[in-house]
């Protein structure tokens, strides 16, 4: 269904919400989202926690000829590529399972959610970023597999109740979340894909599942089933990255590039350092608790890894570069403001942002032409982070070996 062809469906006149207890501060959409909604069930565990179990660490390098740019990440997609992915991991390993949906109706998707809050249960959904205001995303910036929270709806007032990574809740039309949901734009199509979890009353014992989990993501790094994911996904990255010029011929666009890459790995909900921060903080957590100093010894590790992350985000939009810096400053300072201030700083975050259009601008005319200049050193850099995550994830997986 495109999206001039859409139409809301199912929606009555029902008034659904929950006593829901929302906090921000999440680091990423998916595990945020779980965390909360599993504290809604009755179960607390940290965010890096639900990273580490689900075997969520990972990256990943795809284009396909129908897109504007490539998408990196640094999500495990090497065996769980459908939603819920990580999160019905998560949910198994704790003894718990899941039913997901994923379909082209937009009134069975509706209903779906509404079944879910009458199970007291907030709707762990997929939307299309480009449809939430609150995000400040542009019309063209499409990513179907966003998540946050629906915690409750009013049918009459077209309202919907929405708990996403940030602090304070927020509401947005209840047609308007149907057409985020229902978003069709590849590559990761929103399609109203849905979960719904059911977990026992006492969960299986973390220290059960840290060590298979590891193991699992370990091998998940080091022995990708295709060259896009993985280690050998950084190192193939690293090589297409010299060919952007010709695979990205417009230079607006080859400069939009750069930014999302920079928000791919720093700013866009990815646990910090394209989720190396996060699982970083998730082997502090695990060996601390299996008192396994060959973890805690990986955990330091991971300080190099996070550290050179953040320098192949900046040396992606340089300093030496006017606009192309700024655009860096911008998408920094709003994550900011976002994380520390939530929701309640969106009007000062969208004065930031609105300048992000002429910027790029900017480096189109004048900057990405020296695109050549500054690429070697991003291009050095992943083959450093390659050859850093290599060796500790081997030596990660002789400290947990079954």
């Amino acid at each position: 269904m495109s999206q001039k062809d859409f139409e809301p469906a199912g929606i009555g006149s029902d008034q659904i919400v929950l006593d829901f207890q929302h906090f921000g501060g999440g680091r990423n959409c998916q595990t945020s989202a779980m965390q909360r909604l599993m504290h809604h069930l009755g179960h607390d565990i940290s965010e890096p926690m639900l990273v580490g179990i689900s075997a969520g660490l990972g990256f990943i390098y795809w284009f396909m000829k129908m897109m504007t740019y490539p998408v990196i990440g640094g999500m495990n997609r090497s065996d769980c590529r459908e939603f819920p992915g990580i999160l019905g991991k998560a949910a198994r390993r704790l003894g718990g399972d899941f039913e997901a949906i994923r379909t082209k109706s937009v009134k069975k998707a509706h209903l779906f959610l509404k079944e879910t809050l009458l199970e007291d249960q907030p709707a762990l959904v997929c939307v299309d970023m480009a449809y939430l205001d609150h995000l400040l995303t542009g019309e063209d910036d499409h990513f179907g597999e966003h998540n946050f929270l629906v915690f409750g709806i009013d049918e009459q007032r077209d309202l919907a109740y929405i708990s996403d990574r940030f602090h304070g809740t927020t509401t947005m039309s209840l047609v308007q979340l149907q057409r985020a949901r229902s978003s069709e734009f590849r590559p990761f199509p929103a399609m109203n894909q849905m979960v719904r979890f059911t977990l026992p009353e006492e969960l299986t014992p973390l220290q059960n599942v840290i060590p298979s989990a590891i193991r699992e993501n370990v091998k998940a790094l080091l022995n990708p089933p295709i060259s896009n994911f993985g280690i050998e996904g950084i190192k193939k990255w690293s090589k297409e990255l010299g060919r952007y010029q010709k695979i990205i011929p417009d230079a607006r666009n080859l400069a939009h590039a750069l930014v999302m890459h920079y928000i791919y790995i720093e700013t866009g909900g990815s646990g910090g350092a394209i989720f190396r921060q996060i699982y970083k903080d998730f082997l502090e957590e695990a060996g601390g608790l299996l008192e396994n100093d060959g973890i805690l010894r990986a955990a330091q590790d991971f300080e190099r890894i996070v550290s050179t992350w953040r320098s192949i985000a900046e040396a992606l939009l340089p300093d030496e570069f006017s606009a192309l810096s700024e655009l860096r400053r911008i998408q920094w300072r709003c994550n900011e403001l976002m994380e520390t201030e939530g929701l309640a700083s969106i009007r000062k975050a969208g004065r930031l942002a609105a300048k992000v259009p002429a910027l790029l601008d900017e480096a189109a005319a004048s900057e990405v032409t020296h695109y050549g200049e500054f690429v070697p050193k991003v291009q050095e850099l992943l083959e450093t982070v390659a050859g850093l995550e290599e060796q500790a994830l081997k030596e990660l997986n002789g400290s947990v070996r079954g």
